[in-house]
């Protein structure tokens, strides 16, 4: 529940009901650094997220100060350097299980990371030009970790990448780092995760729409805004740069998901001004709005997700 409640108040900005009365984290009485178990240690992450809420309450933390971003940096890395072997390396990770809990480890690790990080690419926050580029730089590689790790997590086990936590954090993760970073190994990361996102929504067949479960009509909607956005920022790529067309990166050819009821705040994403260059003034914040609605579970859809 606490794992559940964190995750919702990180991403809608609301606040947690295990916000001021933190749980425990359950220790194995032989537990000790260097051999923290996968539970324990994502309780110790999800612990340093409950923090980081019960930080946002006060008037005056509106932002993130420098020296709060670095300090909860050392404490998640201090707390993954204390987890098992296989939990760090992928050579100490001997079944299938270790892999999974590496790469779910990672996934959410990442995720902290990024929101932690996240204030840096806001241009109108109050930092100075060193500070934002090294968080800027920390938030971009926190980006790109979550989605790898989402990838492999779908490599390993399929299964595994269809909870709704993970999938969203991955989302979220994949608009932010379209907006944010332009270079052709984010459009190659941004196709693998496109690969996993069909997969799921494709994995009955071709059927009709009508006859897909409610999970998979509802991250079609997710995979149609995540092309949209995508090829708004070619457009404009290609428009500023036709003298180096040939230059221009080839996306992998994807079957088109079944169209599908958005809100009208998603789509188009292309601006309707003729004098305007196709995704100019999408930023951060725009982008992210405009997908809020597909980042909700299929079954709270025109809910609060908070129930």
């Amino acid at each position: 529940m606490a794992f559940q409640n964190s995750h919702f108040s990180l991403a809608y900005d609301r606040p947690s009901i295990t916000m001021v009365s933190q749980p425990e984290i359950p220790f194995d009485p032989k537990s000790m650094p260097g051999h923290r178990s996968y539970f324990e240690t994502l309780c110790r992450i999800v612990s340093v997220s409950l923090e980081v809420l019960r930080s946002r309450m006060f008037p005056d933390s509106s932002q993130p100060r420098v020296n709060e971003i670095r300090e909860y940096n050392h404490q998640i890395q201090r707390i993954l350097a204390e987890a098992t072997p296989h939990l760090r390396y992928r050579e100490n990770c001997r079944t299938l299980a270790d892999h999974i809990e590496r790469t779910e480890l990672r996934l959410h690790s990442s995720y902290l990371l990024s929101v932690l990080c996240r204030v840096s690419l806001d241009p109108h926050a109050h930092l100075d030009g060193q500070s934002r580029a090294v968080i800027r730089e920390d938030c971009i590689g926190s980006l790109v970790n979550t989605i790898e790790a989402f990838v492999e997590l779908h490599e390993i086990n399929s299964h595994c990448s269809r909870s709704w936590i993970s999938l969203q954090r991955s989302i979220a993760s994949a608009f932010l780092l379209i907006a944010n970073d332009d270079s052709t190994q984010t459009w190659q990361l941004i196709d693998r995760l496109e690969m996993v996102l069909a997969d799921h929504v494709y994995a009955d067949g071709d059927e009709d729409q009508n006859n897909r479960t409610d999970s998979a009509k509802h991250l079609s909607s997710s995979l149609r805004a995540l092309r949209e956005i995508r090829d708004t920022f070619r457009a404009r790529k290609t428009a500023t740069t036709s003298s180096t067309s040939s230059q221009t990166y080839s996306p992998l050819i994807l079957p088109s998901p079944p169209s599908v009821d958005v809100s009208p705040g998603l789509l188009p994403v292309a601006s309707a001004e003729p004098n305007k260059q196709p995704g100019e003034g999408l930023n951060m914040r725009n982008i992210l709005g405009r997908v809020s609605d597909v980042m909700l579970f299929p079954s709270m859809i025109g809910k609060d997700p908070i129930v």
